[in-house]
Protein backbone atom coordinates (compact mmCIF):
# COMPACT_ATOMS: atom_id res chain seq x y z
CA UNK A 1 0.00 0.00 0.00
CA UNK A 2 1.14 3.19 -0.66
CA UNK A 3 2.52 5.80 1.85
CA UNK A 4 -0.46 8.32 3.67
CA UNK A 5 -0.55 11.77 2.88
CA UNK A 6 1.96 13.54 5.45
CA UNK A 7 0.24 15.09 8.61
CA UNK A 8 1.49 17.83 10.88
CA UNK A 9 -0.22 17.58 14.30
CA UNK A 10 1.49 21.11 15.47
CA UNK A 11 2.95 24.10 13.98
CA UNK A 12 6.48 23.11 14.84
CA UNK A 13 5.82 19.93 13.00
CA UNK A 14 4.99 21.89 9.76
CA UNK A 15 7.75 24.32 10.19
CA UNK A 16 10.52 22.16 10.96
CA UNK A 17 9.52 19.94 7.83
CA UNK A 18 9.18 22.84 5.43
CA UNK A 19 12.62 24.29 6.99
CA UNK A 20 11.06 27.65 8.63
CA UNK A 21 11.76 29.08 12.21
CA UNK A 22 8.75 27.93 14.55
CA UNK A 23 6.01 30.54 15.39
CA UNK A 24 6.40 33.06 18.10
CA UNK A 25 3.38 32.08 20.13
CA UNK A 26 2.10 29.01 20.86
CA UNK A 27 -0.96 28.17 18.28
CA UNK A 28 -0.69 31.20 16.36
CA UNK A 29 1.46 32.23 13.34
CA UNK A 30 1.23 35.19 10.93
CA UNK A 31 3.23 35.88 8.12
CA UNK A 32 3.29 37.08 4.25
CA UNK A 33 4.75 35.19 1.94
CA UNK A 34 6.27 36.01 -1.59
CA UNK A 35 6.95 32.35 -2.66
CA UNK A 36 5.44 28.77 -1.67
CA UNK A 37 7.39 26.72 0.65
CA UNK A 38 8.31 24.28 -1.95
CA UNK A 39 10.16 26.80 -3.79
CA UNK A 40 11.78 26.66 -6.42
CA UNK A 41 9.27 24.37 -7.03
CA UNK A 42 6.20 25.22 -8.45
CA UNK A 43 3.63 22.19 -6.66
CA UNK A 44 2.84 21.96 -2.76
CA UNK A 45 2.05 17.73 -2.86
CA UNK A 46 -1.25 16.69 -1.11
CA UNK A 47 -0.73 17.37 3.24
CA UNK A 48 -2.46 17.82 6.27
CA UNK A 49 -2.43 19.59 9.45
CA UNK A 50 -4.08 19.89 12.24
CA UNK A 51 -5.15 23.69 11.90
CA UNK A 52 -7.72 26.30 10.56
CA UNK A 53 -4.96 28.04 7.50
CA UNK A 54 -6.97 31.27 6.38
CA UNK A 55 -5.03 32.75 3.34
CA UNK A 56 -5.59 35.92 1.12
CA UNK A 57 -4.13 35.35 -1.85
CA UNK A 58 -2.83 39.33 -3.21
CA UNK A 59 -1.01 38.04 -6.26
CA UNK A 60 -0.36 35.06 -8.45
CA UNK A 61 -2.60 32.11 -9.54
CA UNK A 62 -2.91 28.54 -9.52
CA UNK A 63 -4.93 25.84 -8.99
CA UNK A 64 -5.84 25.12 -5.25
CA UNK A 65 -7.39 22.13 -3.94
CA UNK A 66 -8.64 21.58 -0.02
CA UNK A 67 -10.23 18.47 0.27
CA UNK A 68 -13.17 17.67 -1.83
CA UNK A 69 -12.74 21.31 -3.56
CA UNK A 70 -10.45 22.03 -6.55
CA UNK A 71 -10.83 25.75 -7.90
CA UNK A 72 -8.71 27.40 -10.42
CA UNK A 73 -7.78 30.62 -8.15
CA UNK A 74 -6.28 33.85 -9.68
CA UNK A 75 -5.70 36.95 -7.35
CA UNK A 76 -7.40 38.44 -4.80
CA UNK A 77 -8.85 35.47 -3.42
CA UNK A 78 -9.90 34.00 -0.31
CA UNK A 79 -9.15 30.09 0.98
CA UNK A 80 -9.61 28.57 4.44
CA UNK A 81 -8.29 24.93 5.28
CA UNK A 82 -10.02 23.34 7.92
CA UNK A 83 -8.37 21.20 10.32
CA UNK A 84 -7.20 17.83 8.75
CA UNK A 85 -8.52 17.87 5.37
CA UNK A 86 -5.96 17.26 2.50
CA UNK A 87 -4.59 20.29 1.07
CA UNK A 88 -2.48 20.57 -2.21
CA UNK A 89 -1.85 23.60 -4.74
CA UNK A 90 -0.04 24.35 -7.62
CA UNK A 91 0.85 27.57 -8.68
CA UNK A 92 1.41 29.31 -12.44
CA UNK A 93 4.47 30.74 -11.21
CA UNK A 94 6.58 32.25 -8.16
CA UNK A 95 4.95 35.55 -8.60
CA UNK A 96 2.77 35.51 -5.45
CA UNK A 97 1.81 37.15 -2.57
CA UNK A 98 -0.28 35.50 0.08
CA UNK A 99 -1.29 36.71 3.95
CA UNK A 100 -1.41 33.68 6.25
CA UNK A 101 -3.21 33.45 9.29
CA UNK A 102 -2.71 29.87 11.37
CA UNK A 103 -4.30 29.17 14.31
CA UNK A 104 -4.19 26.08 16.29
CA UNK A 105 -7.65 24.17 17.70
CA UNK A 106 -6.03 24.63 20.56
CA UNK A 107 -6.04 27.98 20.49
CA UNK A 108 -9.46 28.18 19.46
CA UNK A 109 -10.62 27.11 22.57
CA UNK A 110 -8.71 29.10 25.03
CA UNK A 111 -10.91 31.93 22.89
CA UNK A 112 -14.36 31.71 23.53
CA UNK A 113 -15.82 34.03 21.42
CA UNK A 114 -13.61 32.71 18.27
CA UNK A 115 -14.82 29.38 18.80
CA UNK A 116 -18.58 30.26 19.03
CA UNK A 117 -17.61 32.01 15.66
CA UNK A 118 -16.28 29.20 14.05
CA UNK A 119 -18.81 26.54 15.03
CA UNK A 120 -21.55 28.68 13.47
CA UNK A 121 -19.24 30.03 10.42
CA UNK A 122 -19.83 27.33 7.81
CA UNK A 123 -16.98 28.41 5.67
CA UNK A 124 -14.92 26.38 8.65
CA UNK A 125 -16.33 23.55 7.53
CA UNK A 126 -14.86 20.50 5.47
CA UNK A 127 -17.90 20.27 2.73
CA UNK A 128 -18.04 24.06 2.46
CA UNK A 129 -14.49 25.59 2.37
CA UNK A 130 -14.60 26.20 -1.52
CA UNK A 131 -12.21 28.68 -2.25
CA UNK A 132 -13.54 31.92 -3.98
CA UNK A 133 -12.25 35.25 -5.70
CA UNK A 134 -13.41 38.62 -4.58
CA UNK A 135 -12.57 42.30 -6.08
CA UNK A 136 -9.69 44.41 -5.19
CA UNK A 137 -12.23 46.68 -3.29
CA UNK A 138 -13.60 43.67 -1.32
CA UNK A 139 -9.58 42.57 -0.12
CA UNK A 140 -9.19 46.02 0.81
CA UNK A 141 -10.98 45.59 4.62
CA UNK A 142 -9.38 42.65 5.12
CA UNK A 143 -5.79 43.82 4.36
CA UNK A 144 -6.17 46.45 7.25
CA UNK A 145 -7.20 44.36 9.52
CA UNK A 146 -4.53 41.68 8.91
CA UNK A 147 -1.76 44.35 8.80
CA UNK A 148 -2.66 45.42 12.39
CA UNK A 149 -2.77 41.36 13.23
CA UNK A 150 0.87 41.40 11.66
CA UNK A 151 1.98 44.50 13.53
CA UNK A 152 1.21 42.60 16.15
CA UNK A 153 2.45 39.74 15.98
CA UNK A 154 5.78 41.14 14.71
CA UNK A 155 6.36 43.38 17.82
CA UNK A 156 7.55 43.17 21.17
CA UNK A 157 5.42 40.72 23.16
CA UNK A 158 3.33 42.53 25.66
CA UNK A 159 0.61 40.46 28.35
CA UNK A 160 -2.11 41.36 26.11
CA UNK A 161 -0.58 40.73 22.55
CA UNK A 162 -2.41 37.37 22.22
CA UNK A 163 -5.85 38.78 23.48
CA UNK A 164 -5.40 42.03 21.01
CA UNK A 165 -4.19 39.43 17.82
CA UNK A 166 -7.14 37.11 19.12
CA UNK A 167 -10.20 39.93 18.88
CA UNK A 168 -8.58 41.36 15.79
CA UNK A 169 -8.67 37.45 14.13
CA UNK A 170 -12.50 37.35 15.06
CA UNK A 171 -12.92 40.36 13.10
CA UNK A 172 -11.01 39.24 10.18
CA UNK A 173 -13.44 35.85 10.15
CA UNK A 174 -16.29 38.03 10.52
CA UNK A 175 -15.02 40.89 7.25
CA UNK A 176 -14.71 37.30 5.44
CA UNK A 177 -18.13 35.74 6.72
CA UNK A 178 -19.26 39.15 5.46
CA UNK A 179 -18.07 38.17 2.25
CA UNK A 180 -18.72 34.55 1.46
CA UNK A 181 -22.10 35.11 2.23
CA UNK A 182 -22.41 37.34 -0.68
CA UNK A 183 -20.92 34.81 -2.91
CA UNK A 184 -23.33 32.63 -1.07
CA UNK A 185 -26.28 34.19 -2.19
CA UNK A 186 -24.64 35.08 -5.56
CA UNK A 187 -24.32 31.35 -5.96
CA UNK A 188 -27.70 30.68 -5.12
CA UNK A 189 -26.55 29.01 -1.94
CA UNK A 190 -28.22 28.01 1.28
CA UNK A 191 -28.68 31.05 3.45
CA UNK A 192 -25.75 30.32 5.66
CA UNK A 193 -26.90 32.25 9.06
CA UNK A 194 -26.35 29.82 11.73
CA UNK A 195 -29.50 27.78 13.32
CA UNK A 196 -30.43 27.88 16.57
CA UNK A 197 -30.53 23.70 17.25
CA UNK A 198 -30.46 21.59 20.32
CA UNK A 199 -27.36 20.81 21.70
CA UNK A 200 -27.85 17.55 21.02
CA UNK A 201 -27.50 18.23 17.27
CA UNK A 202 -24.56 20.20 18.05
CA UNK A 203 -22.85 17.55 19.71
CA UNK A 204 -24.05 15.00 17.20
CA UNK A 205 -22.17 17.03 14.31
CA UNK A 206 -19.28 18.09 16.49
CA UNK A 207 -18.67 14.43 17.32
CA UNK A 208 -18.94 13.55 13.36
CA UNK A 209 -16.16 15.97 12.58
CA UNK A 210 -13.53 14.99 15.56
CA UNK A 211 -14.80 11.35 14.61
CA UNK A 212 -13.77 11.79 10.79
CA UNK A 213 -11.14 14.46 10.78
CA UNK A 214 -8.89 11.54 9.87
CA UNK A 215 -10.93 10.56 6.85
CA UNK A 216 -9.92 6.75 7.02
CA UNK A 217 -11.15 4.15 9.68
CA UNK A 218 -14.25 5.96 10.69
CA UNK A 219 -17.46 3.88 12.25
CA UNK A 220 -20.47 4.98 9.79
CA UNK A 221 -22.74 4.14 11.65
CA UNK A 222 -25.96 5.54 13.55
CA UNK A 223 -26.02 3.52 16.67
CA UNK A 224 -22.40 4.28 17.18
CA UNK A 225 -23.12 8.08 17.41
CA UNK A 226 -26.26 7.55 18.97
CA UNK A 227 -24.35 5.47 22.24
CA UNK A 228 -21.84 7.99 22.42
CA UNK A 229 -24.47 10.10 23.03
CA UNK A 230 -26.46 8.02 25.18
CA UNK A 231 -30.11 8.33 23.17
CA UNK A 232 -32.03 5.96 20.80
CA UNK A 233 -30.49 6.05 16.89
CA UNK A 234 -34.29 7.04 15.93
CA UNK A 235 -34.70 9.32 18.34
CA UNK A 236 -31.41 10.93 17.13
CA UNK A 237 -32.35 11.08 13.34
CA UNK A 238 -35.31 12.36 14.05
CA UNK A 239 -33.96 15.34 16.06
CA UNK A 240 -31.55 15.77 13.23
CA UNK A 241 -34.53 15.59 10.62
CA UNK A 242 -36.24 18.26 12.22
CA UNK A 243 -33.53 20.84 13.30
CA UNK A 244 -30.69 20.43 10.18
CA UNK A 245 -32.84 18.95 7.36
CA UNK A 246 -30.66 15.83 7.62
CA UNK A 247 -31.59 12.34 8.91
CA UNK A 248 -28.55 11.28 11.10
CA UNK A 249 -27.50 8.58 8.01
CA UNK A 250 -27.71 11.46 5.45
CA UNK A 251 -25.09 13.51 7.58
CA UNK A 252 -23.28 10.58 8.03
CA UNK A 253 -23.94 9.67 4.25
CA UNK A 254 -22.42 12.91 3.16
CA UNK A 255 -19.51 13.20 5.30
CA UNK A 256 -18.36 9.54 3.85
CA UNK A 257 -18.66 10.83 0.19
CA UNK A 258 -16.95 14.07 0.91
CA UNK A 259 -13.88 11.76 2.76
CA UNK A 260 -14.63 9.43 -0.58
CA UNK A 261 -14.21 12.43 -2.67
CA UNK A 262 -10.97 14.14 -0.85
CA UNK A 263 -8.93 10.61 -1.10
CA UNK A 264 -9.55 10.31 -4.92
CA UNK A 265 -8.84 13.74 -5.60
CA UNK A 266 -5.71 14.38 -3.52
CA UNK A 267 -3.89 11.00 -3.60
CA UNK A 268 -2.96 8.34 -5.60
CA UNK A 269 -4.51 5.89 -3.70
CA UNK A 270 -6.02 2.74 -5.81
CA UNK A 271 -9.84 2.21 -5.41
CA UNK A 272 -9.80 -0.94 -3.30
CA UNK A 273 -7.55 0.96 -0.79
CA UNK A 274 -9.79 3.82 -0.40
CA UNK A 275 -12.65 1.52 0.44
CA UNK A 276 -10.53 -0.18 3.12
CA UNK A 277 -9.62 3.27 4.35
CA UNK A 278 -13.24 4.46 4.36
CA UNK A 279 -14.43 0.84 6.24
CA UNK A 280 -15.72 -1.23 3.49
CA UNK A 281 -15.32 -4.59 3.64
CA UNK A 282 -14.60 -4.90 -0.14
CA UNK A 283 -14.63 -2.37 -2.89
CA UNK A 284 -17.70 -3.72 -5.00
CA UNK A 285 -19.61 -2.35 -1.85
CA UNK A 286 -17.90 1.59 -1.69
CA UNK A 287 -18.17 1.88 -5.93
CA UNK A 288 -22.11 0.71 -5.00
CA UNK A 289 -22.57 3.56 -2.66
CA UNK A 290 -20.56 6.17 -3.90
CA UNK A 291 -22.64 5.78 -7.13
CA UNK A 292 -25.86 5.51 -5.93
CA UNK A 293 -25.09 9.13 -3.91
CA UNK A 294 -23.47 10.88 -6.73
CA UNK A 295 -24.51 9.11 -10.10
CA UNK A 296 -20.95 8.30 -10.97
CA UNK A 297 -18.67 5.36 -10.02
CA UNK A 298 -15.29 6.53 -8.06
CA UNK A 299 -13.29 5.91 -10.99
CA UNK A 300 -15.48 8.50 -13.76
CA UNK A 301 -15.23 10.78 -10.89
CA UNK A 302 -11.77 10.60 -10.81
CA UNK A 303 -10.57 11.23 -14.28
CA UNK A 304 -13.37 13.99 -14.31
CA UNK A 305 -11.49 16.11 -11.67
Amino acid sequence: MENDVPFFETHDDFFKAVNMPPSKYDGLYVDILDKIWTYPSLEVPPFKHNSYAIKLLLKGEGVMRIGQWKQNLKAPAIFISPPNEIVSCKMVDHDILEYTVIISQEFVEKHLRLKHFISVFEYFQADKSAPFVITDDEMTPLIQVFDYIHEEYKAEEKSDSVEMMAAAILIFFMKIKRLYNRYAIENQAENIEAKKIDSLSNRFLKLLHEDSQNLENVDYNISYFASKLAVHPNYLSSKLKSETGRSAKEHLDAKLIHNAKTLLQQTDFSIKEIAFKLNFKESAHFVNFFKKQTAETPSEFRKAY
